[in-house]
């Protein structure tokens, strides 16, 4: 409706223009040699009109006809880019696909309708040629990638995955760092930079990484202030088998800093404390950290630093050690570690009610091995122990250092996990919580990321 009136008001207006051009008063005279034309205004007008619109179309003829090859050579273009992208799009698509023949022969189509383009032309190339096998071919044309500015990270990333799929680190590393500079505030590249220096055991630098990635939150702040306490205590002990026990006790007091009840830091700077000569010093951190949370390894710094000299002056070890026991009675790790001293002294009876009361607190299987061992010791009675080892099968096993990524255990803590590698996974836990989170595929939050990513 609204279109009918449209179209009858617009032939209004041109049956009103034409009523005035042809009442409109006055003439025009034209003289051309011997020769007079009057002609009325409104008519003049009227074929002035006409004479320039035929004017534009035989300019506009003579234009087509002039401009037509360049139009011609315009729409074969574009109808090649056309083609050209349409081969692009059916190559990546086999390229997800795991089509090796037709990603490479849409690879070629593509860049030979698209000559011109060096960038995702390029790159179908170099993954169709990595999906055949062709990792040299790929590589190339990964490095050609380098040549376009558009598309340069391309070619990183692409040389990045082949490296780190060859395990070559070090290149995999230098690639990594090159792409930050492209994009340095992208998670996942500053993610595999830092666990590439992680891996080069390039603390100093993995460190630097570690701020900026937990300041842009590609690494949460609770997974940030673990790998920092692990990297600094990863430098002590560099600087410890070097002998140099004064500087290694600067990062690992850093350390320390980060977690107060880190059970390595706390060995770690008591450990070098006392070897550069600041016994109390030492003594007071294990006394502190007994208190708020007792560790079986402290009993081995403690007993390092039992007093020395005189016999008559000597504290006997088991005195020494109840004077750390005193501070946590109701600990079942207080207990254990008092009845094996006690066990180790030959105070067989001590080591019982020491073993009996971590019983009450804490049973595990830790606890019921002692107690065979004490009664293998004592008594010589091998029915008792075999009871009691028994009992150990059955029982929950105690902490341990457990890797969270494997489950495996080790002896000690230690930075990185061996012979995985995996950095700061080993934690102080029962090893049936590390088995659970790995039955149910929970990742821990300080694995490493960039397998996953890339």
């Amino acid at each position: 409706m609204l279109k009918a009136l449209w179209f009858m008001v617009k032939v209004g207006l041109l049956a009103a223009l034409a009523v005035w051009l042809a009442e409109l008063p006055g003439e025009v005279r034209v003289q051309w040699s011997e020769y007079t034309f009057i002609i009325q205004v409104g008519a003049f007008m009227a074929i002035t009109a006409m004479a320039m619109l035929l004017a534009i179309f035989c300019y506009n003829v003579i234009r087509t006809f002039v401009d037509f090859p360049r139009s011609w050579r315009r729409y074969v273009e574009i109808r090649r880019r056309e083609k050209g992208y349409r081969a692009l799009t059916l190559g990546l698509t086999a390229v997800a696909a795991g089509d090796a023949k037709s990603a490479v022969q849409h690879a070629q189509r593509a860049g030979k309708l698209m000559p011109e383009d060096k960038g995702l032309p390029v790159l179908l190339k170099a993954q169709a040629a990595r999906l055949d096998g062709r990792e040299e071919d790929a590589r190339d044309h990964f490095v050609a990638l380098l040549e376009s500015k558009d598309a340069a990270f391309l070619g990183v990333r692409g040389l990045l995955q082949a490296a780190l799929d060859m395990q070559h680190y070090g290149k995999a590393l230098e690639l990594a760092r090159q792409a930050l500079k492209l994009h340095p505030k992208q998670p996942w590249i500053l993610t595999t930079v830092y666990d590439l220096e992680i891996r080069q055991r390039d603390w100093d630098s993995a460190r630097r990484t570690l701020q900026r990635a937990e300041k842009f939150g590609a690494i949460p702040h609770e997974r940030a202030r673990r790998d920092r306490a692990a990297m600094l205590l990863a430098e002590a002990d560099v600087l410890a088998k070097e002998g140099r026990y004064k500087d290694a006790l600067k990062p690992a007091k850093a350390a320390l800093a980060q977690d107060e009840d880190f059970a390595p830091a706390v060995l770690r700077v008591a450990r070098l404390s006392n070897l550069a000569g600041k016994r109390k010093q030492a003594i007071a951190m294990i006394e502190r950290a007994w208190k708020r949370s007792p560790h079986p390894e402290f009993m081995q710094v403690w007993d390092a630093l039992a007093p020395r000299g005189n016999a008559k002056k000597a504290m006997s070890r088991m005195q020494w050690t109840e004077q750390l026991i005193k501070l946590n009675e109701e600990n079942a790790i207080s207990q254990i570690e008092a009845g094996r001293v006690a066990m180790e002294e030959g105070l067989w009876g001590e080591a019982r009610s020491h073993f009996r009361r971590a019983e009450i607190l804490e049973p595990n299987a830790s606890l019921y091995r002692a107690l065979a061992t004490l009664e293998e010791r004592s008594a010589k009675n091998e029915e008792a122990a075999l009871q009691w080892l028994e009992k150990a099968n059955d029982a929950a096993p105690g902490r341990a250092w457990v890797c969270m990524e494997t489950g495996r255990i080790y002896d000690q803590w230690q930075p990185v996990a061996l012979p995985h590698g995996a950095f700061n996974t080993i934690r102080w836990d029962f090893p049936q919580h590390a088995a659970d989170m790995l039955a149910f595929g929970t990742p821990h939050p300080a694995l490493s990321r960039w397998e996953r990513v890339l």
